[in-house]
């Protein structure tokens, strides 16, 4: 017959705990990143003038989100927040 594709991986041999603490520390660069990135951008639109509502509440409120997300990373980082958020 043919071979049967496996769905689910077998973790059984994976320390999962190292896995999720390795995912989370490879995140940091590309998160500081785009905070960086679009703190630059609501700057940039507030210096612009533009009128589009639309587009400037996008930026700027997409620079709020990543600066929280920033927030709560550093406080997962330090212990400070436990749990799903």
């Amino acid at each position: 017959m043919s071979n049967v594709v496996e769905l689910v991986p077998d973790r059984s041999g994976v320390n999962i705990e190292e896995v999720h603490a390795r995912a989370f520390r490879e995140m940091e660069t590309s998160l500081r990143d785009c905070v960086k990135m679009t703190g630059i951008a609501a700057e940039l639109m507030l210096n612009a003038g533009v009128e589009n509502d639309h587009l400037r509440f996008a930026v700027f409120h997409s620079a709020e989100l990543l600066a929280r997300l920033e927030k709560e990373y550093d406080a997962r980082w330090n212990s400070e927040l436990r749990g799903p958020s």
